[in-house]
C-alpha cells in the first residue's frame, strides 16, 4: 500500500508515515514551538502558525521552535500490520526494515 519514495500524512495520529529504501519511519506533525500542526512542503515541513521551518528529516531551519521534529517508533503488529507509537520517539534515523 505505501509505495518506496511516498509520504503520507496520518490526520488522526498527527505524523507523516515515510518509505524509502531502508524501510518506514514516521516523523511527527505536531511544531515543537506551541504544539500547531505542521505541513509537508517541497524541502521539508512549515509551520502556518508561527513560522518555524524544518528540513526533510525534521530538523529546525527557521523560526522559534526550540528543537527537531521527534521521529516516532514505527513496528508491525502481529498481524504485520504498521503500528506508529505517537508517544515512543526514537533516534533520528530509526527505521523499521522491510
Amino acid at each position: 500500500e505505501f509505495s518506496v519514495g511516498t509520504s503520507t500524512k496520518i490526520d488522526n495520529g498527527n505524523f507523516f508515515l515515510f518509505r524509502d529504501d531502508g524501510g518506514f519511519f514516521a516523523i511527527t506533525a505536531v511544531c515543537t514551538h506551541l504544539g500547531c500542526i505542521v505541513t509537508k512542503i517541497d524541502n521539508g515541513f512549515a509551520c502556518p502558525c508561527h513560522g518555524s521551518e524544518f528540513s526533510a528529516d525534521g530538523k529546525v531551519i527557521g523560526g522559534p521552535a526550540p528543537r527537531a521534529l521527534p521521529w516516532l517508533k514505527v513496528s508491525l503488529t502481529p498481524d504485520c500490520e504498521l503500528m506508529v507509537d505517537a508517544d515512543e520517539e526514537v533516534t533520528q534515523g530509526t527505521k523499521l526494515a522491510v
